[in-house]
């Protein structure tokens, strides 16, 4: 009598199905979990871009200081409803220019944060820039959203 007897059809179907929908179940689990991460990768980037578009700030004032030590006064105020993170204030004037950054002058500093509605002003001393009378001074005030707000002045 022989015993060696062939799967049956049944069996390999069930078989082939089995593997076909664990192989299914994988993909759809790989990419449900990158499409989750993607999904909120995009929603950040986003809100970020939102926060760019509503940050508001502008200089309000500016003061020349032209004694031995030389120094600008910047007067900002945040009118937005966002908080603004001031990172650098660049100063030009006369083919020169200086870069200041709040609040220690150290370019690794995290800046100073304007609440909405704060107004504050930043003692930008100069060492590059000279002043005389008749200068156009240049000043550009940058959030760490990478928003900027432009004024100039001439020294009367």
């Amino acid at each position: 009598m022989d015993r060696r007897r062939g799967m049956s059809s049944v069996l390999t179907t069930v078989l082939m199905c089995a593997v076909v929908i664990s192989i299914g179940v994988s993909v759809w689990g790989f990419a449900s979990s990158a499409a989750t991460v993607m999904r909120t990768d995009y929603f950040d980037e986003v809100m970020e871009s939102v926060y760019k578009i509503k940050e508001r700030f502008r200089i309000e004032n500016i003061a020349v200081n032209m004694t031995a030590a030389p120094s600008i006064q910047v007067w900002v105020l945040n009118y937005g409803e966002y908080e603004v993170n001031i990172t650098r204030i660049k100063v030009s004037g006369g083919g020169n220019e200086s870069y200041y950054y709040p609040p220690y002058n150290n370019a690794s500093s995290n800046g100073v944060v304007l609440s909405p509605g704060e107004f504050r002003r930043f003692n930008v001393p100069q060492d590059t820039v000279v002043f005389w009378k008749g200068i156009n001074i240049a000043v550009r005030v940058e959030s760490s959203r990478e928003n900027r707000a432009y004024e100039n002045i001439q020294i009367p």
